[in-house]
């Protein structure tokens, strides 16, 4: 294909598209919240019980899903799965039963990771093989972008029209991405894979346990904080309603940051950085219920929040796929889901813990009760850092040959 010459391709930028589309519709619904709980008559906890839900059924439902895509014809299953996605958003935004809306965003969930997981897949199709990383972070980056434009552009249609109008607005967006990616993606089937279970053999992978201890912990602390984003803008920081947006665009320019630099990160010392990270990352957290006290200095902690919340993304992205490749090489459809997976699990443990913050302490306190997760997934990537550094050190001494540098390369990528 012509097309694998270059990098910004109509298939890597359709796919980065729909990686937008599914980044604000699973962000969504912290920018209106207190819409969706005014508009079902619950109270916040509950409206903000559908962030846990969501990413749980995410973290679940994503693994078995994308190891079983190996079965079916490649191409066919992603236009079905995008055809879905695009159903279930209709369906929340018709829905006038807080149940009914429930089961459509998890089914919204299990198809948003098992999507990214087959679009990570095509990398290899739509690009020259110097350019897949590229496109794995792209894919990446559509994420944050949803955080910097989808996420406050939904938030101003719920002001201006309704919270059910930025649902109707992702399915239109999605049935326009479908047609494109019909036209333009390649028709071939995937890798023929193991069965579903035999794949989970990379649990068994230390490097793989404590990678995704990581990145579970990491989105713990931070969601903690995140799912109750809109609340604390506008009860702790005063922030005018109309001025909503704006402060969830903040975010999300902090979070595209976020996911850019993870990029370099990733081929700069990878899983062994993460350690100083976390621990800039637990003192934000800490800290968060002083900060919140000012406007500015409220702002300038989540803004740091904000840049902290991806950047594990691309080396932890790296250490899975490398893993897979080298020591599991059936088990790579399976191993580009665990990042999203470890992450959802994480979103779903620190939403549910900012609820009981919320509910039995306060909003103020999400922050400091978040430090907790964060300061273990720093304990984890201390661990996982001394393993990549002793694996490195034994392989160095054992790859004597012309081909030792190249190899070396591609290992300080993986850690």
């Amino acid at each position: 294909m012509k097309s694998k010459k270059g990098f910004l391709t109509i298939q890597v930028v359709m796919l980065v598209a729909l990686s937008f589309l599914l980044g604000t519709s699973e962000f969504i619904v912290v920018g209106i919240l207190p819409e969706i709980s005014e508009g079902f008559n619950i109270s916040l906890t509950a409206a903000g019980a559908i962030v846990s839900v969501f990413a749980f059924a995410y973290a679940v439902g994503t693994p078995f899903c994308a190891a079983s895509a190996g079965k079916f014809n490649r191409f066919r299953f992603m236009m079905v799965c995008v055809l879905i996605f695009a159903a279930a958003n209709l369906l929340c935004g018709l829905t006038s039963m807080y149940l009914i809306f429930g089961a459509a965003r998890i089914v919204i969930a299990v198809i948003s990771g098992t999507l990214v997981a087959i679009s990570m897949t095509f990398a290899g199709d739509v690009a020259a093989p110097e350019n897949m990383s590229k496109v794995v972070a792209g894919i990446f980056s559509g994420f944050s972008i949803a955080s910097v434009f989808g996420v406050p552009i939904a938030t101003a249609v719920t002001r201006f029209l309704n919270w059910r109008a930025a649902f109707f607005l992702i399915a239109a967006a999605s049935l326009a991405v479908t047609a494109v990616l019909y036209r333009t993606l390649p028709r071939t089937g995937g890798t023929e894979a193991h069965s579903v279970i035999r794949q989970f053999v990379l649990l068994r992978d230390r490097k793989t346990i404590l990678g995704g201890l990581c990145v579970f912990f990491g989105a713990a602390g931070t969601y903690t904080v995140y799912t109750y984003l809109t609340p604390i803008f506008e009860t702790e920081l005063h922030i005018l309603g109309n001025l909503i947006s704006f402060a969830l665009l903040l975010f999300g320019v902090a979070a595209l940051i976020s996911n850019l630099y993870s990029g370099r990160l990733a081929g700069n010392g990878g899983m062994k950085r993460m350690p100083g990270i976390y621990v800039v990352h637990t003192l934000c957290l800490l800290c968060m219920p002083f900060a919140t006290r000012n406007l500015a200095t409220g702002l300038a902690a989540i803004f740091l929040l904000g840049i902290l919340i991806y950047l594990v993304n691309s080396p932890s992205q790296m250490l899975f796929l490398n893993t897979a490749s080298e020591e599991y090489p059936s088990c790579v459809n399976l191993a580009a889901s665990f990042n999203s997976v470890f992450f959802n699990l994480g979103i779903a443990a620190g939403s549910f813990l900012g609820g009981l913050v919320v509910d039995h302490i306060g909003l103020r306190y999400v922050g400091a009760a978040g430090a907790v997760p964060a300061a273990l997934a720093g304990m984890c990537a201390f661990l996982l850092a001394g393993i990549l550094r002793k694996r490195e050190s034994g392989k160095s001494k054992k790859e004597m040959g012309p081909g030792a540098g190249n190899r070396g390369v591609r290992n300080g990528i993986a850690g």
